[in-house]
């Protein structure tokens, strides 16, 4: 039933975050790349943390993290600097996550407990349905964020809810 639960989550983070994209595509660049509520990121920048949470953490579920290193990686903006930029990279780790989601057979493949050292040097285990369910929450929290600033434009998502 969880592996059920979290397949139909990452349907939901995809199709939402396709959405709120989708909503930024008449937008000048000037309002894409700006702080358009104080201290707050920008529309680009909140969606290029959106992915690239999204990219470190699939990385630490496939193994393919070497140390801190890589949980340390840097996402620059001058690597998106628009609109087309943001959704390729999206689209990447879109196409990524769904790969790795093919490799989820059973609940069992949901119950093993990844380890990964931060960049304090402190070490991390989680359930990997626990994890990713975190990642899901968390570009929930992002996209409202971003709903919010393209509401202030004119420029609304619509509903993101679940359900």
């Amino acid at each position: 039933m969880i592996r059920g639960a979290v397949l139909r989550m990452y349907a939901y983070n995809s199709e939402m975050t396709e959405r709120v994209l989708a909503a930024c595509e008449p937008l000048p660049l000037e309002d894409f790349t700006r702080e358009l509520i104080p201290g707050q990121p920008s529309l680009r920048d909140t969606l290029v943390h959106l992915a690239s949470a999204q990219r470190v953490h699939l990385d630490w579920w496939n193994g393919s993290m070497s140390g801190e290193a890589s949980w340390a990686r840097r996402f620059p903006r001058s690597d998106y600097p628009d609109l087309p930029a943001v959704r390729a990279f999206w689209r990447d780790v879109d196409r990524d996550t769904a790969a790795f989601l093919d490799t989820l057979a059973t609940d069992a493949d949901l119950s093993r407990e990844p380890t990964r050292v931060r960049v304090d040097g402190f070490t991390v285990t989680r359930w990997l349905w626990e994890s990713m369910l975190h990642v899901v929450n968390h570009g929930t929290q992002h996209r409202s964020e971003a709903a919010a600033m393209l509401t202030a434009l004119g420029r609304s998502p619509g509903d993101l809810d679940l359900l």
